[in-house]
């Protein structure tokens, strides 16, 4: 029983690590955009006003259309970092 009750504990707090390290691309600041791998001071203000002047990204391959530098291989590396589109 306890053995169980270790491993739903460890099964949680890793559900939650990934949750609060999640950013969503439509909803933080350059700040919280700087903090992602493959996203500088430059991206992060150009992704804050593209999505200010034209409302959220719908997919990641608006997000490579709208952004300029984005490729897939920098893509893949800012998702594994935790970037979202919710």
């Amino acid at each position: 029983m306890n053995k169980i009750m270790m491993q739903i504990a460890f099964a949680l707090s890793a559900l939650v690590a990934a949750a609060a390290h999640a950013t969503d691309l439509n909803h933080a600041s350059a700040f919280q955009l700087e903090a992602i791998n493959g996203i500088g001071e430059k991206m992060a203000a150009e992704i804050v006003a593209e999505r200010n002047a034209n409302g959220a990204f719908q997919s990641w391959d608006e997000f490579k259309k709208r952004i300029k530098g984005v490729g897939e291989r920098n893509l893949k590396t800012m998702q594994k970092d935790g970037l979202e589109i919710k």
